[in-house]
């Protein structure tokens, strides 16, 4: 059995929460998660006990879940959603 580093353990948290957010319609949600997913992601890359396969697949799997959100965001967001305040 491996084990999941912590920082891998919260970027896969992070991705969901936001695509909890997303599906909620909570577009500020999705902005913070945003936020902490960029931050998590960082972690995540500069743990060096990190799994590489395991954080490629992640990475697949925010990647996916940033195409579904730029699709379903209104037109009315799509401009100042992901600027810092």
């Amino acid at each position: 059995m491996s084990l999941v580093c912590s920082t891998h353990f919260s970027l896969v948290r992070a991705r969901r929460e936001l695509e909890r957010a997303q599906r909620c319609g909570d577009w500020q949600s999705v902005r913070n998660w945003d936020v902490t997913l960029a931050s998590n992601l960082n972690d995540a890359f500069e743990d060096k006990d990190r799994n590489t396969p395991a954080l490629i697949k992640e990475l697949e799997r925010i990647l996916r879940t940033y195409s579904e959100l730029v699709d379903k965001m209104p037109d009315s967001l799509a401009n100042g959603l992901f600027l810092p305040k």
